[in-house]
């Protein structure tokens, strides 16, 4: 095996990543009843219900976020004694971790919190995009190495497809949020937003997921 320490650090990696896919999907269900929960058309007693249980996903998920990013981290730092590049997505993976757990706090809130709901999860976004553009690239190169051509043209594909995505993804989240706080929006069209806004991440996910696996056996197999 020529990087046995790539090989172990990218196989933690690709479980953090579907530990962080669960708590996306935690996330987005949680969001989505606080929205229901925060609606005029939603009966006092109903909403406080669908609100104390949006709260506790919110925090469990919170919660996953933070275990994801710990794997991650130690599977970055692993990963990059065999390619140095995967470790510029180390701090990024601290901050767009903590970012992540103070947004999924504050999600659904109206006036100056849900403003700064706004705020931590845009820039935990960016923040999870670099992530993945320095995963990616620091994976081509091993790949390069391993005179493997085929999954460096694949690792151009795919992050061309991640970039786009979190684009989409970020202005989706940006419209939900602020249709939110502002109520401008009507609520139909912030749950069809939400909705999307979940489908996207998923999607960023198992495009992630899909290189992370395909890298996984190219470095046990070399």
């Amino acid at each position: 095996m020529k990087f046995p320490n790539a090989a172990k650090g990218v196989k933690k990696i690709f479980n953090a990543e579907i530990i962080a896919l669960i708590a996306a999907l935690g996330t987005g269900i949680g969001l989505i009843m606080s929205l229901i929960g925060s609606s005029k058309e939603v009966a006092q007693a109903n909403a406080e219900s669908l609100l104390a249980t949006a709260g506790a996903i919110l925090i469990i998920s919170g919660i996953i976020v933070l275990i994801a990013g710990i794997m991650n981290i130690i599977g970055f730092l692993q990963a990059a004694k065999d390619e140095i590049g995967i470790k510029r997505a180390v701090l990024c993976t601290v901050f767009g971790s903590v970012f992540s757990v103070v947004a999924s706090v504050f999600a659904g809130r109206t006036g100056f919190l849900g403003g700064l709901g706004t705020v931590f999860s845009a820039t935990s976004n960016v923040l999870n995009m670099l992530v993945a553009i320095y995963l990616v690239n620091g994976l081509m190169n091993l790949s390069e190495k391993c005179n493997r051509t085929d999954m460096v043209k694949f690792g151009h594909e795919i992050l061309t497809t991640i970039i786009v995505s979190y684009i989409i993804s970020f202005v989706l989240s940006l419209l939900v949020n602020f249709g939110a706080i502002t109520t401008s929006l009507g609520f139909g069209l912030i749950k069809w937003l939400s909705g999307l806004t979940i489908l996207f991440a998923v999607f960023i996910y198992f495009l992630e997921l899909i290189y992370l696996g395909r890298a996984k056996k190219m470095l046990a197999e070399n």
